[in-house]
């Protein structure tokens, strides 16, 4: 008699293969697998820690509940297009800065920069801004506490302004050379007050930022546009205007070099993007009244041997990938790995740093996060709308975040954190 075949249960997989493929999966795919049975979670923690072979950013939010700041942000995935409410730990968040290497870099009420690994619930503190000793110094009470803040570069520099203001004013965009947990001494790069400084500082060095470059000493009205590492020791700052310089931290002193001067497009906003395959990529977004949407997005390679800026079309720049844009390190992912992003297209957060005049002109309807389909020559919301206005992103409220682990093996603790808000 043949006996009745019976499938496999699957909570009897071997725990090698469920660690294999919690590794494949998207985080909310990561939470339901984890509360399938006590093996499944166990395999969950077991992966904990190892590389994410498979994250599409998440568009963080913090909730503005609270006029002295935030203690909680909003985490929006783009594959379920489902809300989740995360927490930060230690006091509360004023403005994101930046993401970079799978860490927020977030303003707090002093306001000091901190580095915050969401899932992990790790943080790590930045110098703080008295360490900006030639931009800002503290203003202290009869007890010594700190009361306010007194910026140093402008003519009516005697004004003191609140402890949490200039959190929200006074960073523009953080970007980090690398994982400050993976003990490569890893450097943060500032730009600041308005795009007009750019400074840096050793994560874990010493206590205070140095400063590179000042627009205001010689009255240039360039601001700075976005900073980008790219290739080993090197940074590379473009400005407003086009001008591109490398800065190579191999040394104490950074070298810097003058790439390109300034070129004669009058963008409104201009991104560097280090590529997988190694370029290294300048797009401005140019105002368009010929364009229905009214932006035209162009893309050029820039030649760091000849000096010189190459033209691309949609198909040879981003060859079928998507680019997250913003405040955040840029993150270039393949639509062949990732088949739910449409290829060549790249999403926006609300810039930080614009030119101002252009973008304030009163044909600009771009408001909130965006997409623009490079090939169609489209602009659309890439999430439902929420109400944005049009303007400056004066108090950074959204960043464009990737994880680069699964989470550790704090993650069951991290949980509660962490729920859909739908």
């Amino acid at each position: 008699m043949v006996e009745p075949y019976t499938s496999p249960a699957w909570s009897g997989l071997a725990i090698d293969l469920l660690i294999h493929i919690v590794h494949l999966l998207e985080l909310p795919e990561a939470l339901a697998f984890r509360a399938v049975c006590p093996l499944w979670r166990s395999a969950s923690t077991a992966a904990a820690g190892g590389p994410c072979t498979r994250q599409t950013p998440w568009l963080v939010s913090l909730v503005t509940d609270s006029p002295r700041g935030s203690v909680s942000s909003k985490f929006r995935n783009l594959l379920d297009q489902k809300t989740y409410q995360v927490s930060f730990p230690r006091g509360k968040a004023v403005a994101l800065c930046g993401a970079s290497h799978g860490w927020l870099v977030v303003a707090n009420e002093l306001p000091d920069l901190v580095l915050y690994d969401p899932f992990a619930m790790t943080t790590i503190l930045l110098p703080p801004i008295t360490g900006f000793s030639k931009c800002i110094e503290g203003v202290y009470g009869d007890d010594g506490n700190i009361e306010g803040y007194r910026y140093l570069f402008y003519r009516a520099g005697d004004a003191t302004h609140d402890v949490v203001s200039p959190g929200m004013n006074f960073y523009d965009k953080v970007v980090l050379s690398g994982s400050p947990s993976a003990g490569s001494g890893a450097i943060a790069l500032v730009v600041h007050t308005h795009g007009k400084h750019f400074s840096f500082a050793r994560v874990g060095g010493i206590s205070s930022w140095r400063l590179l470059v000042s627009m205001t000493e010689r009255n240039d009205e360039d601001i700075f546009a976005d900073v980008v590492h790219h290739r080993g020791s090197r940074f590379y700052t473009l400005t407003m205007r086009g001008i591109l310089v490398s800065f190579n931290f191999r040394r104490r002193n950074p070298d810097r070099e003058l790439i390109i001067g300034k070129d004669d497009k009058n963008a409104i906003m201009r991104y560097l993007v280090s590529t997988p395959w190694g370029h290294l990529l300048q797009i401005r977004v140019i105002f368009d009244t010929n364009q229905k949407n009214g932006f035209t997005v162009e893309i050029d390679r820039v030649d760091l041997k000849s000096r010189r800026l190459v033209g691309l079309t949609p198909t040879e720049a981003l060859q079928r990938h998507t680019l997250f844009l913003g405040q955040n390190s840029p993150s270039v992912l393949s639509t062949d790995k990732f088949l739910e992003l449409r290829p060549d297209c790249i999403y926006f957060t609300t810039p930080r740093l614009m030119n101002e005049t252009a973008y304030g002109n009163r044909y600009n309807r771009w408001s909130g996060v965006k997409v623009y389909d490079l090939k169609k020559q489209t602009l659309e919301a890439a999430f439902p709308w929420r109400g944005e206005n049009c303007g400056r992103a004066s108090n950074p409220l959204e960043v464009w975040f990737t994880p680069s682990q699964f989470p550790y093996k704090t993650f069951s603790a991290s949980l509660p954190s962490l729920y859909d808000s739908h």
